[in-house]
């Protein structure tokens, strides 16, 4: 059985947002947000990404650290607005974060 965030018990609630964080601050490492600029509001990345601007200076784990330690409901709230990505019981992500990543680049128009 598949869930939407939101169904997850807390502790998987808690797997979600931790392996979510650790995706995001790898995807905007490498400038690439686009994606999920398409599926929620511009206001909520601009908040962590503000985060992750200031604290660049850090390695990827202190930078994953502060940043959930600082925008935890932001995350929160992305992942509730990401209704089509399914978790399993535990929080782990049915498709895992980069392979949906990648299948949802290859859908993206060709720029010229």
């Amino acid at each position: 059985m598949t869930m939407t965030y939101n169904e997850l018990s807390t502790e998987a609630k808690e797997t979600a947002l931790n392996s979510f964080v650790n995706f995001y601050v790898s995807q905007y490492n490498k400038e690439s947000l686009e994606i999920l600029g398409s599926h929620v509001e511009n206001g909520l990345i601009a908040t962590i990404n503000q985060i992750l601007r200031d604290n660049q200076f850090m390695g990827h784990s202190k930078l994953v650290e502060i940043s959930i330690r600082l925008s935890k409901p932001v995350y929160q709230e992305i992942l509730s607005q990401l209704t089509n990505v399914k978790f399993q019981k535990d929080g782990e992500p049915v498709v895992d974060w980069l392979t949906a990543w990648k299948e949802k680049e290859e859908q993206l128009p060709e720029e010229d």
